[in-house]
């Protein structure tokens, strides 16, 4: 019998073959267009896969990160996946700018870049790149240290989950205006060395709109911050962000995360700079960018259609009624901060009387909170 003190905790090995994260600076590639796998492996929501490899933990305690990419490669559509795998995929140049968010381990990186379609198949154009290279995710599980993770099944999930959302979006008209432009799902390869064997690695990318504002996150939780803005308009904005949110739901998708952090503000041009004294700050368009957790109805279980269809989105009185919106910090009165009841009166304000007529009607019995 093995001794307590023979015991000890996994923790990634040593890995001098594992190249440094090319992202943080000068980074230019061909990238193909791809057609990603159906969306898997968010749990109730889209069913967990089993790849072609062993992602056990005893046999990923075995590997480096490395091994793991070398001998697990990405997975491949299926031939049911609803979009079809085009003849002649189309080729681009994608030339990094500056990083958005690149760290080792973060997960997903995202790049600000130039696309260049080649064979002149367009003019270059920004947008940025979200990059799943599964070789940067935590080969250490965040949620349960000391078991390590298949880095390639869990970004290649990642990516099936947003391409599908994003396709989802373009396809319903819904790119463009409350989330991003999309322009598609594409590949690039990466040399490895492992061995003494050079290999070449497959790397999957998103590219979206890229918006020339500000993290409404940084204004909410600052209160000079959002004091540049009138307290009429945040809660316009605010009006706006919750009519974007039920549309993007009667169009088929639920976003589940609208925070402050998900949702990019572009400024008006003479007011670029939040925190700059002079006239109000203005919104001109508020955009919601993250959907790695999101849920496109028509691929999802049975248990996530609960709600009947409606020739109109819901009411957002319906949606928000019970839900707290205290997340959003200084960007609401805060005279709502534990006030359900001001945040109600508003919702009827804002959302009733000839304004319900854009809506479904309200299904939610409007009892208002004690004050």
């Amino acid at each position: 019998m093995p001794l307590w003190s023979d015991f000890h905790f996994w923790s990634p090995p040593e890995d001098p073959e594992r190249p440094p994260l090319p992202y943080a600076s000068v980074f230019t590639v061909t990238i193909t267009e791809h057609v990603p796998p159906r969306p898997f492996g968010l749990p109730s929501v889209y069913p967990f896969i089993e790849p072609p490899y062993d992602t056990s933990d005893e046999h990923l305690k075995t590997l480096t990160q490395t091994e793991l990419i070398v001998s697990c490669p990405p997975l491949e559509a299926d031939d049911d996946t609803d979009s079809a795998v085009p003849e002649k995929p189309a080729e681009a140049t994608l030339k990094v700018e500056r990083p958005i968010a690149v760290e080792d381990g973060r997960g997903p990186q995202l790049v600000a870049c130039t696309v260049t379609p080649q064979n002149g198949q367009g003019k270059p154009f920004q947008a940025v790149a979200k990059i799943f290279d599964p070789l940067y995710y935590s080969f250490e599980n965040e949620n349960a240290p000391h078991r390590p993770v298949a880095t390639t099944l869990a970004a290649d999930s990642d990516y099936s989950i947003e391409a599908a959302t994003y396709a989802h979006l373009q396809k319903t008209g819904h790119a463009g205006g409350f989330a991003p432009e999309y322009y598609g799902s594409w590949t690039f390869t990466l040399p490895i060395r492992h061995r003494g064997i050079q290999h070449e690695r497959h790397v999957r990318l998103l590219l979206i709109e890229y918006i020339d504002g500000v993290c409404m996150r940084d204004l909410c939780y600052r209160e000079s911050a959002a004091l540049g803005f009138t307290e009429e308009h945040r809660l316009d904005v605010l009006a706006r962000i919750l009519d974007g949110d039920v549309r993007l739901e009667h169009s088929g998708i639920n976003q589940r995360d609208l925070l402050p952090r998900n949702i990019m503000l572009k400024l008006e041009p003479e007011a670029e700079d939040p925190l700059g004294k002079g006239r109000p700050q203005v919104v001109q368009r508020a955009v919601l960018i993250d959907y790695n957790i999101s849920v496109v109805y028509h691929l999802a279980p049975e248990a996530w259609k609960y709600r009947k269809s409606t020739e109109l989105p819901l009411n957002p009185i319906d949606l928000f009624w019970s839900t707290s919106l205290d997340d959003f910090g200084y960007w609401i009165p805060q005279s709502w901060q534990g006030n359900r009841r001001a945040q109600q009166e508003w919702l009827i304000e804002r959302f009733g009387g000839q304004n319900a007529l854009a809506y479904a009607p309200v299904l939610t019995e409007l009892e208002l909170d004690d004050a």
